[in-house]
């Protein structure tokens, strides 16, 4: 169409470099900008995820013998907790400095100990006053989250 004198009718390869890397900065720039919204997500789900696990074991305390969590099943709140560790490993250079951020890699220590407590009691029942301890310190610590984002 433009025919044979046009000398630009291809990109070259500067400028195909260019514009890839625009792309890519404009795609990085939009999870940047959902930084709140992401955490958010994973604090509501481990919350939520936290009162699931905290029925089954009640139910499971109430009624001896009987089988509420199965090995199976304790990959349901553990993958939640790698996939948060998978966020703040991509956004923690550009976000080390926010107290949400801080904050919230607390709260994934504190889940993380509730699900593992979760799990040795489905194997060696016993009181469940650390387990409730755990959550009650994880609820908290999803709190000042929740605090920290607000302010921020």
């Amino acid at each position: 169409m433009l025919g044979r004198d046009f000398r630009n009718r291809q990109v070259r390869p500067a400028v195909a470099l260019l514009l890839s890397l625009l792309l890519s900065g404009s795609l990085q720039g939009c999870y940047w900008l959902k930084y709140e919204k992401l955490m958010r997500t994973h604090v509501e789900l481990m919350l939520s995820l936290s009162g699931k696990l905290a029925r089954r074991i009640d139910a499971a305390a109430s009624t001896p013998g009987s089988v509420t969590l199965s090995p199976a099943m304790m990959n349901e709140f553990f993958y939640p907790l790698e996939r948060a560790r998978d966020f703040v490993r991509i956004v923690a250079p550009r976000y080390a400095e926010r107290d949400s951020l801080a904050a919230f890699i607390q709260m994934l220590e504190h889940y993380e100990r509730v699900v593992r407590e979760a799990d040795r009691l489905r194997v060696q029942p016993g009181p469940l006053d650390d387990f409730h301890r755990f959550t009650r310190t994880f609820r908290d610590q999803a709190t000042h989250v929740e605090t920290a984002l607000a302010s921020e």
